[in-house]
Protein backbone atom coordinates (compact mmCIF):
# COMPACT_ATOMS: atom_id res chain seq x y z
CA UNK A 1 0.00 0.00 0.00
CA UNK A 2 1.85 3.44 -0.73
CA UNK A 3 1.99 6.25 1.38
CA UNK A 4 -0.49 8.61 -0.57
CA UNK A 5 -3.27 5.22 0.03
CA UNK A 6 -2.72 5.79 3.32
CA UNK A 7 -3.24 9.25 4.19
CA UNK A 8 -5.74 9.70 2.17
CA UNK A 9 -7.32 6.79 4.29
CA UNK A 10 -6.01 8.44 7.27
CA UNK A 11 -7.95 12.26 6.23
CA UNK A 12 -10.89 10.11 5.69
CA UNK A 13 -11.31 8.69 8.51
CA UNK A 14 -10.78 12.09 10.57
CA UNK A 15 -13.50 13.44 8.30
CA UNK A 16 -15.94 10.85 9.59
CA UNK A 17 -14.57 11.06 12.89
CA UNK A 18 -14.81 15.01 12.75
CA UNK A 19 -18.73 14.65 10.91
CA UNK A 20 -19.98 12.36 13.33
CA UNK A 21 -19.38 14.70 16.14
CA UNK A 22 -20.34 17.38 14.50
CA UNK A 23 -23.83 15.24 14.63
CA UNK A 24 -23.47 13.72 17.78
CA UNK A 25 -23.39 17.49 19.27
CA UNK A 26 -25.82 19.16 16.54
CA UNK A 27 -28.34 16.09 17.87
CA UNK A 28 -28.09 17.43 21.40
CA UNK A 29 -28.54 20.99 20.81
CA UNK A 30 -31.57 20.46 18.63
CA UNK A 31 -32.82 18.23 21.58
CA UNK A 32 -32.59 20.93 23.64
CA UNK A 33 -33.82 23.47 21.50
CA UNK A 34 -37.07 21.46 20.50
CA UNK A 35 -36.83 21.06 24.61
CA UNK A 36 -37.12 24.71 24.72
CA UNK A 37 -40.18 24.80 22.25
CA UNK A 38 -42.45 22.01 23.57
CA UNK A 39 -42.26 24.31 26.52
CA UNK A 40 -43.26 27.45 25.61
CA UNK A 41 -46.15 25.69 23.62
CA UNK A 42 -46.89 24.20 27.03
CA UNK A 43 -47.25 27.61 28.41
CA UNK A 44 -48.89 29.35 25.62
CA UNK A 45 -52.06 26.43 26.12
CA UNK A 46 -52.04 27.55 29.41
CA UNK A 47 -52.31 30.65 29.07
CA UNK A 48 -54.99 30.10 26.36
CA UNK A 49 -56.82 28.07 29.18
CA UNK A 50 -56.59 31.23 31.06
CA UNK A 51 -57.77 33.54 28.58
CA UNK A 52 -60.99 31.51 27.78
CA UNK A 53 -61.81 31.06 31.43
CA UNK A 54 -61.72 34.74 31.64
CA UNK A 55 -63.32 35.16 28.43
CA UNK A 56 -65.91 32.83 29.65
CA UNK A 57 -66.04 34.88 33.09
CA UNK A 58 -66.50 37.97 31.34
CA UNK A 59 -68.88 37.06 28.59
CA UNK A 60 -71.31 36.54 31.27
CA UNK A 61 -74.51 38.69 31.95
CA UNK A 62 -74.05 39.22 35.29
CA UNK A 63 -70.84 40.63 34.96
CA UNK A 64 -71.81 42.45 32.49
CA UNK A 65 -73.86 44.65 33.99
CA UNK A 66 -71.63 45.11 37.25
CA UNK A 67 -69.24 46.42 34.84
CA UNK A 68 -71.47 49.03 33.01
CA UNK A 69 -72.84 50.10 37.12
CA UNK A 70 -69.48 50.22 38.16
CA UNK A 71 -66.97 51.17 35.82
CA UNK A 72 -69.00 53.21 33.33
CA UNK A 73 -71.36 54.59 35.54
CA UNK A 74 -74.79 53.16 33.15
CA UNK A 75 -78.00 51.81 34.86
CA UNK A 76 -80.72 49.81 33.41
CA UNK A 77 -82.37 51.44 30.41
CA UNK A 78 -85.25 54.31 31.21
CA UNK A 79 -88.78 54.04 29.65
CA UNK A 80 -87.80 56.95 27.54
CA UNK A 81 -84.80 55.89 26.15
CA UNK A 82 -87.06 52.86 24.51
CA UNK A 83 -88.16 53.71 20.71
CA UNK A 84 -90.01 51.50 18.53
CA UNK A 85 -88.29 51.24 14.78
CA UNK A 86 -91.18 53.68 13.15
CA UNK A 87 -90.58 56.49 15.53
CA UNK A 88 -86.57 56.14 14.97
CA UNK A 89 -86.29 58.61 12.16
CA UNK A 90 -88.79 61.29 14.16
CA UNK A 91 -86.95 60.63 16.89
CA UNK A 92 -83.34 61.10 15.81
CA UNK A 93 -84.69 64.64 14.09
CA UNK A 94 -85.80 66.13 17.08
CA UNK A 95 -82.08 65.14 18.56
CA UNK A 96 -80.00 66.45 15.93
CA UNK A 97 -82.70 69.24 14.30
CA UNK A 98 -82.04 67.80 11.02
CA UNK A 99 -84.88 65.97 8.62
CA UNK A 100 -84.60 62.26 8.88
CA UNK A 101 -83.81 59.97 5.89
CA UNK A 102 -86.65 57.64 5.30
CA UNK A 103 -85.96 54.50 3.09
Amino acid sequence: MSKRAFYFGLLVVAVLIFSLYRAKYGARDSATAIAAVEAEIALEQERRLELLAELSHRSRQEWLEEFARNRLDMGPPRVDQHVDLERLGSRIENANGEAALDD
